[in-house]
Protein backbone atom coordinates (compact mmCIF):
# COMPACT_ATOMS: atom_id res chain seq x y z
CA UNK A 1 0.00 0.00 0.00
CA UNK A 2 1.34 3.50 -0.84
CA UNK A 3 0.50 5.79 2.07
CA UNK A 4 3.34 8.48 0.33
CA UNK A 5 -0.06 8.87 -2.15
CA UNK A 6 -2.16 9.86 0.81
CA UNK A 7 -0.50 11.76 3.24
CA UNK A 8 -2.11 13.34 6.36
CA UNK A 9 -1.26 16.63 7.16
CA UNK A 10 -1.58 18.05 10.66
CA UNK A 11 -0.71 21.45 9.97
CA UNK A 12 -3.88 22.63 11.55
CA UNK A 13 -4.13 26.36 10.45
CA UNK A 14 -7.16 27.39 8.98
CA UNK A 15 -6.91 29.68 5.85
CA UNK A 16 -9.79 29.11 3.33
CA UNK A 17 -8.58 31.14 0.31
CA UNK A 18 -9.45 29.36 -2.98
CA UNK A 19 -8.82 25.71 -1.37
CA UNK A 20 -11.75 23.60 -1.90
CA UNK A 21 -13.97 21.02 0.53
CA UNK A 22 -12.51 18.35 -1.10
CA UNK A 23 -8.84 19.50 -1.08
CA UNK A 24 -9.11 20.53 2.76
CA UNK A 25 -9.89 17.18 2.96
CA UNK A 26 -7.72 15.30 0.76
CA UNK A 27 -4.43 17.03 2.36
CA UNK A 28 -5.77 14.96 5.49
CA UNK A 29 -6.63 11.73 4.56
CA UNK A 30 -4.77 8.54 4.81
CA UNK A 31 -6.07 4.75 4.66
CA UNK A 32 -5.79 1.74 6.81
CA UNK A 33 -6.55 -1.74 5.28
CA UNK A 34 -7.56 0.74 2.00
CA UNK A 35 -10.00 2.61 3.76
CA UNK A 36 -10.00 5.57 3.98
CA UNK A 37 -9.61 7.69 7.43
CA UNK A 38 -9.16 11.28 8.16
CA UNK A 39 -7.44 12.57 11.13
CA UNK A 40 -8.72 15.30 12.44
CA UNK A 41 -9.32 17.40 15.92
CA UNK A 42 -12.57 18.96 17.29
CA UNK A 43 -11.33 22.57 16.48
CA UNK A 44 -10.65 21.12 12.43
CA UNK A 45 -14.07 19.51 11.75
CA UNK A 46 -15.41 23.21 12.94
CA UNK A 47 -12.76 24.67 10.43
CA UNK A 48 -14.03 21.81 7.41
CA UNK A 49 -17.81 23.41 8.40
CA UNK A 50 -16.68 26.86 8.18
CA UNK A 51 -15.27 26.24 4.68
CA UNK A 52 -18.57 24.13 3.96
CA UNK A 53 -21.05 26.20 4.68
CA UNK A 54 -18.83 29.88 3.47
CA UNK A 55 -18.20 28.44 0.00
CA UNK A 56 -21.45 26.54 -0.40
CA UNK A 57 -19.40 23.47 -1.24
CA UNK A 58 -20.72 19.61 0.00
CA UNK A 59 -19.18 18.07 3.70
CA UNK A 60 -20.27 14.94 4.97
CA UNK A 61 -18.72 14.50 8.61
CA UNK A 62 -18.63 10.41 8.75
CA UNK A 63 -16.52 8.14 11.73
CA UNK A 64 -14.76 5.40 11.66
CA UNK A 65 -14.14 2.80 14.29
CA UNK A 66 -13.75 -0.99 14.98
CA UNK A 67 -17.35 -1.59 14.01
CA UNK A 68 -17.22 0.35 11.12
CA UNK A 69 -14.51 -1.11 10.16
CA UNK A 70 -16.38 -4.55 9.98
CA UNK A 71 -19.45 -2.72 8.36
CA UNK A 72 -16.98 -1.30 5.39
CA UNK A 73 -16.18 -4.86 4.76
CA UNK A 74 -19.84 -6.21 4.87
CA UNK A 75 -21.97 -2.86 3.60
CA UNK A 76 -21.70 -1.44 0.18
CA UNK A 77 -23.70 1.65 0.71
CA UNK A 78 -21.51 2.44 4.06
CA UNK A 79 -18.51 2.23 1.97
CA UNK A 80 -19.27 4.50 -0.85
CA UNK A 81 -20.47 6.73 1.20
CA UNK A 82 -17.17 6.96 2.94
CA UNK A 83 -15.30 7.26 -0.74
CA UNK A 84 -17.27 10.33 -1.54
CA UNK A 85 -14.17 12.91 -1.83
CA UNK A 86 -16.45 15.45 0.42
CA UNK A 87 -16.87 12.48 3.21
CA UNK A 88 -14.38 13.51 6.00
CA UNK A 89 -13.99 10.18 7.82
CA UNK A 90 -12.79 11.25 11.39
CA UNK A 91 -11.44 8.64 13.97
CA UNK A 92 -13.80 7.13 16.34
CA UNK A 93 -12.15 4.96 18.54
CA UNK A 94 -8.84 4.60 19.96
CA UNK A 95 -7.83 1.40 18.39
CA UNK A 96 -7.99 3.16 14.90
CA UNK A 97 -5.17 5.55 15.65
CA UNK A 98 -2.49 2.30 16.63
CA UNK A 99 -3.87 1.12 13.25
CA UNK A 100 -2.98 4.24 11.86
CA UNK A 101 0.59 4.09 13.07
CA UNK A 102 0.87 0.51 12.06
CA UNK A 103 -0.07 1.63 8.72
CA UNK A 104 2.64 4.39 8.89
CA UNK A 105 0.35 7.17 9.41
CA UNK A 106 2.79 8.63 12.55
CA UNK A 107 1.33 12.17 12.78
CA UNK A 108 -1.91 10.74 13.66
CA UNK A 109 -2.61 11.54 17.69
CA UNK A 110 -4.77 10.51 20.49
CA UNK A 111 -6.20 14.42 19.93
CA UNK A 112 -7.27 12.87 16.64
CA UNK A 113 -9.71 10.50 18.33
CA UNK A 114 -12.96 12.32 18.24
CA UNK A 115 -16.23 10.17 19.21
CA UNK A 116 -18.90 12.43 18.11
CA UNK A 117 -20.45 12.79 21.62
CA UNK A 118 -17.17 14.19 22.60
CA UNK A 119 -17.15 17.03 20.22
CA UNK A 120 -20.96 17.78 19.54
CA UNK A 121 -21.33 19.84 22.42
CA UNK A 122 -18.22 21.82 21.87
CA UNK A 123 -19.39 21.96 18.22
CA UNK A 124 -23.01 23.41 18.57
CA UNK A 125 -21.68 25.87 21.12
CA UNK A 126 -19.59 27.14 17.35
CA UNK A 127 -23.10 26.87 16.04
CA UNK A 128 -24.49 29.02 18.18
CA UNK A 129 -21.81 31.59 18.20
CA UNK A 130 -22.30 31.30 14.36
CA UNK A 131 -25.79 31.42 14.30
CA UNK A 132 -26.19 28.41 12.36
CA UNK A 133 -29.02 26.26 11.34
CA UNK A 134 -29.29 22.67 12.90
CA UNK A 135 -31.79 19.84 12.04
CA UNK A 136 -31.35 16.54 14.04
CA UNK A 137 -32.56 13.59 12.13
CA UNK A 138 -33.20 10.05 14.10
CA UNK A 139 -34.64 8.17 17.15
CA UNK A 140 -37.83 8.06 17.79
CA UNK A 141 -39.85 11.36 18.36
CA UNK A 142 -39.58 11.50 22.07
CA UNK A 143 -35.76 10.83 22.39
CA UNK A 144 -35.56 12.84 19.39
CA UNK A 145 -37.12 15.99 21.39
CA UNK A 146 -35.30 15.81 24.36
CA UNK A 147 -32.12 15.74 22.31
CA UNK A 148 -32.95 18.95 20.28
CA UNK A 149 -34.06 20.41 23.75
CA UNK A 150 -30.27 19.83 25.18
CA UNK A 151 -28.50 20.69 22.19
CA UNK A 152 -30.73 24.17 22.05
CA UNK A 153 -29.61 24.82 25.43
CA UNK A 154 -26.14 23.84 24.85
CA UNK A 155 -26.11 26.66 21.43
CA UNK A 156 -29.24 29.20 22.89
CA UNK A 157 -28.17 30.95 19.23
CA UNK A 158 -28.26 28.31 17.39
CA UNK A 159 -31.48 27.04 15.35
CA UNK A 160 -32.02 23.47 16.10
CA UNK A 161 -35.10 21.58 15.30
CA UNK A 162 -35.52 17.82 14.34
CA UNK A 163 -37.83 14.73 14.03
CA UNK A 164 -37.81 10.78 14.09
CA UNK A 165 -36.03 8.57 12.17
CA UNK A 166 -38.79 6.53 12.09
CA UNK A 167 -39.63 6.57 8.46
CA UNK A 168 -40.15 4.38 5.25
CA UNK A 169 -36.56 5.58 3.97
CA UNK A 170 -37.14 4.02 0.53
CA UNK A 171 -36.35 6.77 -2.35
CA UNK A 172 -39.79 7.16 -3.72
CA UNK A 173 -41.60 6.68 -0.78
CA UNK A 174 -43.89 9.48 0.16
CA UNK A 175 -42.79 9.42 3.79
CA UNK A 176 -39.15 9.90 2.50
CA UNK A 177 -40.07 13.07 0.19
CA UNK A 178 -41.93 14.53 2.91
CA UNK A 179 -38.73 14.15 5.12
CA UNK A 180 -36.99 15.55 2.14
CA UNK A 181 -38.99 18.93 1.72
CA UNK A 182 -39.01 19.15 6.01
CA UNK A 183 -35.63 19.65 5.72
CA UNK A 184 -35.59 21.56 2.85
CA UNK A 185 -37.67 23.94 4.18
CA UNK A 186 -36.04 24.48 7.21
CA UNK A 187 -32.99 25.81 5.29
CA UNK A 188 -30.43 23.48 7.31
CA UNK A 189 -26.51 24.34 7.62
CA UNK A 190 -25.96 21.00 9.64
CA UNK A 191 -27.95 17.78 9.36
CA UNK A 192 -27.13 15.43 11.85
CA UNK A 193 -28.45 11.83 10.96
CA UNK A 194 -28.69 9.39 13.48
CA UNK A 195 -30.36 6.24 11.91
CA UNK A 196 -28.43 3.17 12.66
CA UNK A 197 -25.16 2.72 11.17
CA UNK A 198 -25.75 1.63 7.55
CA UNK A 199 -29.14 2.50 7.09
CA UNK A 200 -28.23 6.04 8.34
CA UNK A 201 -25.45 5.70 5.22
CA UNK A 202 -27.49 4.33 2.54
CA UNK A 203 -30.20 7.25 2.89
CA UNK A 204 -27.66 9.80 2.80
CA UNK A 205 -26.38 8.51 0.06
CA UNK A 206 -29.74 8.26 -1.76
CA UNK A 207 -30.46 11.74 -0.54
CA UNK A 208 -27.52 13.95 -0.19
CA UNK A 209 -28.32 15.91 -3.32
CA UNK A 210 -31.68 16.81 -2.57
CA UNK A 211 -31.35 17.98 0.87
CA UNK A 212 -29.73 21.44 -0.01
CA UNK A 213 -27.75 21.07 2.89
CA UNK A 214 -23.65 22.18 2.84
CA UNK A 215 -22.60 20.06 5.97
CA UNK A 216 -24.43 16.66 6.91
CA UNK A 217 -23.21 14.49 9.84
CA UNK A 218 -23.55 11.03 10.77
CA UNK A 219 -24.38 10.60 14.25
CA UNK A 220 -25.37 7.00 15.13
CA UNK A 221 -26.36 6.74 18.65
CA UNK A 222 -25.60 10.07 19.61
CA UNK A 223 -28.90 11.71 19.89
CA UNK A 224 -29.61 8.88 22.41
CA UNK A 225 -26.86 9.75 24.24
CA UNK A 226 -27.67 13.75 24.37
CA UNK A 227 -30.98 12.66 25.09
CA UNK A 228 -30.17 11.00 28.19
CA UNK A 229 -31.53 7.55 27.13
CA UNK A 230 -28.86 6.00 27.20
CA UNK A 231 -25.49 7.04 29.94
CA UNK A 232 -22.19 8.00 28.69
CA UNK A 233 -19.29 6.54 30.13
CA UNK A 234 -16.88 8.19 32.41
CA UNK A 235 -14.81 10.63 29.72
CA UNK A 236 -11.51 9.53 30.58
CA UNK A 237 -12.41 6.12 29.72
CA UNK A 238 -12.46 6.88 26.17
CA UNK A 239 -8.27 7.12 25.18
CA UNK A 240 -7.62 4.19 27.49
CA UNK A 241 -9.85 2.06 25.80
CA UNK A 242 -12.41 1.45 29.06
CA UNK A 243 -15.76 2.65 26.51
CA UNK A 244 -16.46 -0.43 24.98
CA UNK A 245 -16.05 -2.19 28.25
CA UNK A 246 -18.74 0.05 29.75
CA UNK A 247 -21.11 -0.23 26.82
CA UNK A 248 -20.38 -4.38 27.37
CA UNK A 249 -21.21 -4.03 30.77
CA UNK A 250 -24.16 -1.36 30.46
CA UNK A 251 -25.96 -2.82 27.23
CA UNK A 252 -25.18 -6.55 26.45
CA UNK A 253 -27.28 -7.51 24.48
CA UNK A 254 -26.98 -4.29 22.37
CA UNK A 255 -23.13 -4.83 22.44
CA UNK A 256 -22.04 -8.32 22.65
CA UNK A 257 -21.77 -9.40 19.37
CA UNK A 258 -20.15 -5.84 18.21
CA UNK A 259 -16.71 -6.30 20.94
CA UNK A 260 -17.04 -10.21 21.56
CA UNK A 261 -17.37 -11.61 17.89
CA UNK A 262 -17.18 -8.90 15.39
CA UNK A 263 -13.20 -8.28 15.76
CA UNK A 264 -12.88 -12.09 14.61
CA UNK A 265 -15.49 -11.72 12.13
CA UNK A 266 -13.53 -8.92 10.52
CA UNK A 267 -9.64 -10.30 11.29
CA UNK A 268 -10.86 -13.34 9.01
CA UNK A 269 -12.11 -10.68 6.14
CA UNK A 270 -9.19 -8.77 6.20
CA UNK A 271 -7.03 -12.19 5.36
CA UNK A 272 -9.59 -13.45 2.86
CA UNK A 273 -9.69 -9.95 1.34
CA UNK A 274 -5.82 -9.70 1.65
CA UNK A 275 -6.64 -5.97 3.10
CA UNK A 276 -4.44 -7.07 6.13
CA UNK A 277 -1.24 -7.47 4.51
CA UNK A 278 -1.94 -4.70 2.17
CA UNK A 279 -2.62 -6.75 -0.73
CA UNK A 280 -6.34 -5.45 -1.58
CA UNK A 281 -8.42 -7.97 -3.75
Amino acid sequence: MDESANPISVTMSFNTGSQSVTQWIAERTGRIFGFRITPTTPEDLVDATVLSISKDEPLIIAGQNMHGLYVSMTDDAFQALHELPQSLIHVDGFPIIYIAWLHGLRKTRMAHRTGVHDWLPNYVREASNKQWRVFCLGSNAEVNARAVNKLSAIGPNAVIAGRDGYFDALNDSVENQKVIDEIVEFNADILLVGMGMGRQEQWILNNKDKLNCPCIIVVGACLEYMAGEMKMSPRWFGPFGLEAAWRLVTHPKRYAHRYLVEPWLLLGLLIKSGRLFGQKR
